[in-house]
Formats: C-alpha cells, structure tokens, sequence
C-alpha cells in the first residue's frame, strides 16, 4: 500500500512536471478521470502498461529512472496477508499500517494492537450485531496477526494516548477487563510503546471533539504521513501537521507514563 501511494506520487510529479492537467492527460489516453485520480492517489494500482503509457506521454526518456519506476510498479502489485480476508474493511488500512515505522493513536477504547483476544472479541460483538460467528472470527484473526509488529524484528513504535474511559468501560466483563488491563502493563514495559492516559480529572481536552485517531509514520521521506479518522467522511483526508498538533496537546494533558500506569493497577483493584 505504501509503496503504491509513493508510486501514485511521483507519477503525479511526473504529469505536473509535463505541464499536463489531470483530465488532459487522461483524455490523450482516453481513461477516465477518476482512473488516473485513482492512481495518483495511491487508491488503485495500475499495472506495467498503464505506467508504461503514462511515462511516454510525458515523455521520461531517463531509462534509469523508468526501470526504477518499473520495480516500484511490481512491488506495488504484490499482495499482503491481510488481503486474503475479502471481507475485512479496513485493508487499506491494514496495508499501511503494515509498513509504518511509528504509530500515534488517540483512542476512547483499548487500541487493536495492545488488545486481548477476549476484549477483541467482545468489541466485534458487540460494535457488528449482524455478523456472523465466521466473520467474527476472521476478524479478530486479522487483529491478532496485526500485533505481531509490535513484537517481530525492528517493531514499529507505538505511542498510544488513551481517554481513561477506556480504562473503565467494562467490556466483556469482569474478568475479560482485568486481563486486559494486565496485558496493557506488560506491553508498557516494552521499550517500542509509550502509554498515557488523559484522566477524567482534565476535563474537556483537545481529543473531545476531534474524537479517536491514529498517525501513520514511515521509514522513507517521500512517503508522507497519513492520518486515519473514522469520525471524518473520507478517514484519509485529514491533514497529519494539524492531528500532530492535537496529539502533542494531547500528551501534554496526559498523565506521565508512571502515572498511567498507576491509573490501570487502580482500575484492576477496582474490578
């Protein structure tokens, strides 16, 4: 996915370089304009003769920079794990954060890569009432799979700003919030997640209206950040430098890691 929207970028750079507009470039090779919008915007992946097309138009002629262009073209076609669940939502989603080096999330529940089995579980229940036991089930499959970045060779680094609401909703019960509570300790001592809690005492804070979501950072500086909002009509299309402002306010209104950590034994006491 990443490697797709960086080759939709430069292919971008290379029509505007050309001083070609979107819709003209598209009509010379008589594509509509919502395919070459697609592929610019890293929504689809074109194939090696559409690239191929779209290098001659605009008239690259660096050979070296073409065969470049090629290899990212296949490695944009290669498929991840995650796409042999046709019926999981979010893909696009799971494709990125795939290849992210760092993640900042404001979340209102437990975020998936630091949840249990069990409260997953209770969360697919009880947030997809028509699903069936199936699809449930590869559902929470994919979010187990997803964890493992947190734990494989070179983790990505997690920097996860929770509302302590999500520290008290009871989901699953009991016994399933006590588990998980745990679970978050032990992910906390490992030295690729920082964990904070905006306690109750704060009051209103920047998350309040902005409501729940995640920045996506990568290795290389040509692929840009992306942000992830539910909340917003296209989740996309929020802009990473304001949500980075948000998220520093954010951690600025947080409890200190020892202090969240304190916060969850209490909550476990109480349960």
């Amino acid at each position: 996915m990443v490697r797709r929207r960086r080759l939709g970028l430069e292919l971008k750079r290379l029509r505007e370089g050309a001083g070609l507009k979107g819709n003209d470039a598209a009509k010379s090779l008589k594509w509509s304009a919502s395919k070459l919008s697609r592929l610019e915007a890293g929504r689809s992946t074109p194939t090696p003769a559409d690239v191929t097309k779209l290098l001659d138009l605009y008239q690259l002629n660096d050979e070296a920079q073409r065969e470049k262009l090629a290899i990212l073209t296949k490695e944009a076609r290669k498929k991840g794990w995650w796409q042999l669940y046709s019926d999981i939502p979010y893909t696009t989603f799971i494709g990125l954060e795939a290849e992210a080096e760092t993640i900042l999330t404001y979340e209102t529940v437990i975020p998936g890569l630091l949840q249990t089995s069990q409260y997953a579980e209770a969360i697919n229940r009880a947030t997809g009432p028509g699903l069936t036991d199936e699809a449930l089930e590869q559902r929470l499959d994919v979010r187990m799979q997803r964890q493992q970045l947190l734990t494989q060779h070179n983790p990505i680094q997690l920097r996860a700003v929770l509302d302590e609401s999500a520290l008290c909703r009871l989901v699953g019960g009991p016994e399933v919030m006590r588990a998980q509570l745990a679970h978050l300790l032990d992910m906390a001592d490992s030295p690729n997640v920082l964990l904070q809690a905006i306690p109750f005492s704060i009051g209103a804070h920047p998350g309040t209206l902005v409501g729940p979501f995640i920045i996506l950072r990568f290795t290389h500086q040509e692929d840009p950040d992306v942000v992830y909002a539910e909340a917003n009509d296209d989740p996309y299309s929020g802009d990473p430098q304001a949500y980075q402002v948000v998220f520093d306010n954010l951690r600025a209104n947080a409890a200190s890691v020892p202090q969240t950590l304190g916060l969850i034994r209490d909550r476990m006491r109480e349960l």
